[in-house]
């Protein structure tokens, strides 16, 4: 029986991935940098830390990275305004039925707050959560359980009484090494397929394409019985 749904939000909730990569690759055609597609697609999942140490050994030192990243952000903007990012399919209905079922959500993103909290005022998502953890509020960022492990204790529950949807696998470890269950939904703005070995020893309750499969469960009651 679980008491408390947690839930990631770049490409999980929030179709942000997609506009996030697209940002990049534009930004690295601009200023033809052999940064690639599969490159950027190795960074989901990461907090902005983790990304920028990264890009900082590529195009030469934070400094730079940061003038790239303010002209990323303003990419992100735009795309909100004009109506291209969205949340992911029954995001919405899951929260609610959740939340009408009587259970604890909560929100656990390696986002900043800066971006996280501007993102659910967007999308008027504020009060769809009764705990948030942002990428700023732990030591350390997925796959490390940190994230996980100050939510749970936020919200006051075992591990065992909460379950976990992510679409990455930095993320699932995460939840994996908090020792909570999994539901993975991979990205489906990509075509990259986790193999075997990828989710070798994840502690998966499921794994499925879209948030649907999770509204049905709630919906069925399978998560509260």
């Amino acid at each position: 029986m679980k008491e408390l749904l947690i839930f990631d939000l770049d490409g999980l909730l929030l179709d942000t991935e997609r506009v996030y990569h697209e940002g990049w690759l534009a930004l690295f055609e601009k200023y033809h940098l052999p940064i690639t597609s599969a490159d950027i697609v190795a960074w989901r999942g990461q907090s902005w830390q983790q990304t920028a140490t990264l890009l900082a050994k590529k195009v030469g030192g934070l400094q730079r990275v940061e003038e790239f990243r303010q002209e990323r952000e303003g990419y992100i903007e735009d795309q909100l305004l004009n109506g291209n990012l969205q949340p992911k399919p029954f995001a919405r209905e899951t929260l609610a039925l959740a939340r009408e079922k009587g259970l604890k959500t909560a929100l656990a993103t390696s986002s900043m707050a800066f971006r996280g909290e501007k993102l659910l005022d967007h999308f008027e998502l504020q009060n769809a959560f009764d705990f948030k953890t942002f990428g700023d509020d732990v030591p350390a960022h997925k796959p490390d359980p940190a994230p996980y492990l100050l939510t749970l204790k936020k919200a006051a529950r075992t591990s065992e009484s909460a379950l976990v949807m992510e679409d990455s696998l930095p993320g699932a470890t995460a939840a994996t090494r908090a020792g909570i269950q999994v539901v993975l939904i991979p990205d489906q703005s990509f075509t990259h397929h986790f193999s075997a070995d990828e989710k070798a020893g994840l502690n998966l309750y499921a794994e499925t394409t879209s948030l649907e499969y999770v509204y049905q469960l709630l919906a069925t009651e399978q998560l509260t019985n």
